[in-house]
């Protein structure tokens, strides 16, 4: 079972796979230069191109939790359902928003939201 949090904005995202109790994580940064225009066909493309990336280390997931504190979880969550990542979103056991946790409070509020969805980590 692999099973992960995905903690993300629209300029980072931290992978959080849980696996046989041990917990690791990969940090994603956008590279990509900021637009001053949120709607351009640019700014599309980088958004596309960075949640690509994330989307990409989730291969074998079978339970996603997304995690933020802005609008990046939903625009991730509405890529993975209409950019041939739908076997990804069909995984995702919530969408919740949080305010700049460490680490360790991803760790543990994930823990008790994957019990909630009777999901042991």
């Amino acid at each position: 079972m692999t099973t992960f949090a995905i903690l993300l904005d629209s300029q980072n995202a931290k992978v959080f796979n849980f696996t046989g109790g041990e917990v690791t994580h990969h940090a994603y940064h956008r590279h990509e230069p900021q637009h001053h225009t949120s709607h351009s066909q640019e700014h599309d493309k980088d958004s596309e191109h960075f949640f690509h990336q994330v989307a990409s280390h989730l291969t074998g997931a079978t339970h996603l939790l997304l995690l933020g504190h802005g609008l990046g979880k939903e625009h991730f969550k509405n890529h993975l359902e209409k950019h041939h990542h739908q076997d990804l979103a069909s995984k995702i056991l919530a969408v919740e928003t949080v305010d700049h946790p460490t680490d360790a409070q991803v760790v543990a509020q994930s823990r008790e939201l994957f019990l909630k969805h009777n999901v042991h980590v």
